[in-house]
């Protein structure tokens, strides 16, 4: 034993003393087996209490000896850790959610005398699932495609995954209102 480790223990010794005798009543007027089967009952809680805290506290030592770098780290997370699910967020535009959309008219525009580009004139057409329904809409220039896509987002979770032959990635997703739909990985996130 160091040299403080007896006076520190010594002390911890004194306050848990000082701690039982509040809660142990000194009431002589109660007979000696009550106070004896009282100062046992709660005597076996703080034994209790005390098994709770050294179980509580083996558990901590125990990661932390698993845990002696980063590497560990991330091992014992994933080992010991409830996976979490895949999560993906989706677009919604007026009311739907965009499962989909192409490109229907993009073109340059140019100054007639100098040949030099001065704007472009896109048209996109937007696939909508609104509750099941697939509706198509018209969306004139970037600007307006790029607030559609982007300003309203639904986050959903990923329950599945599959890949036909050629690679082409398709998630079954499961909906904020339970409904699952399949969608292609290109109009996710």
């Amino acid at each position: 034993m160091r040299k403080g480790q007896k006076k520190i223990k010594i002390e911890q010794f004194e306050i848990q003393k000082k701690e039982l005798e509040k809660i142990i009543p000194n009431n002589e007027n109660l007979p000696s087996t009550s106070k004896s089967e009282e100062v046992i009952n709660i005597l076996q809680n703080k034994i209790e209490e005390l098994e709770k805290k050294d179980i509580e506290n083996q558990k901590k030592l125990k990661m932390l000896y698993d845990v002696a770098d980063k590497g560990r780290v991330f091992n014992y997370e994933n080992t010991n850790v409830e996976k979490k699910p895949f999560k993906v967020k989706l677009s919604m535009f007026q009311g739907g959610i965009i499962i989909g959309w192409r490109t229907l008219r993009d073109e340059l525009i140019k100054n007639f005398i100098t040949g030099l580009t001065v704007g472009e004139s896109q048209e996109y057409e937007l696939l909508l699932d609104k509750e099941g329904q697939i509706e198509t809409i018209k969306v004139s220039g970037y600007v307006a495609f790029s607030n559609a896509r982007y300003n309203e987002r639904i986050e959903a979770e990923v329950i599945g995954r599959k890949e036909d032959y050629n690679g082409k990635l398709e998630f079954e997703i499961k909906l904020p209102n339970g409904r699952q739909i399949l969608m292609d990985a290109k109009f996710v996130n």
